[in-house]
């Protein structure tokens, strides 16, 4: 899928431009990506911005170059990360990230720059809120008791159904 991408380009025009640098931006922000990076240094054998880089522009090459649908974007994310970064996403920011990108994609395609600027935006706030990733080489056992305990938000609606 990546080697394909190579016979690809992305136009400098309205749209190949801006998509771009939201791609760009957005995968600067993503901070799942970004502690992959932090936790992940001494085995990643290329820079982190000339990855960041090659993935935005990949990223914006296959959005604009192939029918996408948010499943396509979606694996074509989980597998970048995997095979490169050995990344996987647990907390769907994936999904949300792929989602915002055809949005961008779709608006740009219709001249709209306005909700351009605001999904781009809203991702950054998004990223900062959810920061739940766990890299696949520190993925650890954990004990039997924080296995069986729920998450917070379904605790606190089983407590409220209760009153």
């Amino acid at each position: 899928m990546l080697k394909e991408l190579e016979k690809y380009s992305v136009p400098d025009n309205f749209t190949g431009t801006r998509l771009k640098t939201a791609c760009t931006q957005i995968i600067d922000s993503w901070v799942a990506l970004n502690l992959a990076f932090e936790h992940q240094t001494q085995t990643i054998q290329e820079s982190p911005e000339n990855i960041k880089k090659l993935l935005a522009y990949q990223l914006a090459a296959y959005i604009y170059n192939c029918e996408t649908e948010i499943e396509d974007l979606v694996q074509f994310l989980s597998v970048y990360l995997e095979d490169y970064l050995q990344l996987i996403i647990q907390d769907n920011s994936d999904h949300y990230i792929a989602q915002r990108l055809l949005d961008v994609f779709t608006d740009l395609e219709q001249d709209k720059e306005t909700k351009y600027l605001q999904l781009l935006q809203d991702i950054k706030v998004y990223n900062e809120q959810n920061q739940n990733v766990k890299h696949v080489a520190n993925i650890q056992d954990s004990d039997n008791d924080s296995e069986n305990e729920e998450p917070p938000q379904l605790v606190q609606s089983q407590q409220q159904r209760r009153r």
